[in-house]
């Protein structure tokens, strides 16, 4: 297995699986641009990048340690997913907090990596996910996708506004029917095998998960934050 990147998250893949071998730009005269061999991309490279651009068998750490041999989904691990332009991180620590009694843990973007996660024998995970891993995940999914609003962020590593929306909306694609997501009002039309709610707003959040929205005291744009995780305790 190759993986692309020599940091926090390649180094953390290379603890298990050992013969595993890490490339980065400095590498591209020795690369091998036509091996089929399965290639795990950190997040911190675009899909811009030249060395990616001529790689075939891409994955995700996503797809790499939340999916079998076969890309199958493996049933033991239960994860949540947090993503959007802002918040990320507050709803995921918040998140965490309101689920400590029940042994999940934060990883991804921050905490643990995923890897060390896995290799720690978690099995219940709230994964603050960038846009980057989504873009190249392509069969790890959620149980529950826990998504805040979009505006222009990281377009230098996109390209675009709508390759950036679209990574970030990528996990609905991949969710089932056993599975919930919660997504702003913008994409009610977005098609989701999931179960969805969506929200305007703090307030009209509030109100579909019966969250009474006094008793939390926070000011936006933590509000919206602290009432997206309390909509999974």
């Amino acid at each position: 297995m190759r993986v692309l990147g020599k940091g926090k998250t390649a180094l953390a893949i290379k603890e298990i699986y050992k013969d595993a071998v890490l490339y980065d730009d400095n590498d591209i005269e020795i690369y091998d641009k036509n091996s089929d061999e399965l290639t795990v991309v950190s997040p911190g490279i675009s899909h811009l990048n030249e060395i990616v651009q001529n790689t075939k068998n891409i994955i995700s750490d996503y797809d790499l340690f939340l999916t079998n041999d076969n890309m199958s989904i493996k049933e033991d691990i239960f994860s949540i997913w947090i993503s959007g332009t802002n918040g990320k991180t507050t709803t995921t620590q918040m998140c965490e907090y309101l689920l400590k009694d029940k042994d999940f843990i934060a990883c991804g973007n921050i905490g643990l990596p995923l890897a060390s996660a896995i290799k720690e024998n978690y099995n219940k995970l709230i994964i603050e996910s960038s846009s980057y891993t989504l873009h190249y995940t392509s069969y790890a999914k959620a149980n529950i996708y826990l998504l805040l609003p979009i505006s222009d962020d990281h377009l230098s590593w996109h390209g675009s506004f709508e390759h950036y929306e679209n990574s970030k909306l990528k996990p609905l694609n991949l969710l089932n029917k056993d599975d919930y997501a919660i997504i702003p009002f913008k994409y009610k039309h977005y098609k989701t095998n999931a179960k969805v709610i969506t929200y305007k707003d703090s307030n009209d959040l509030a109100n579909k998960m019966n969250i009474n929205i006094q008793k939390i005291n926070f000011k936006e744009p933590f509000l919206t934050d602290a009432i997206l995780a309390l909509s999974i305790e």
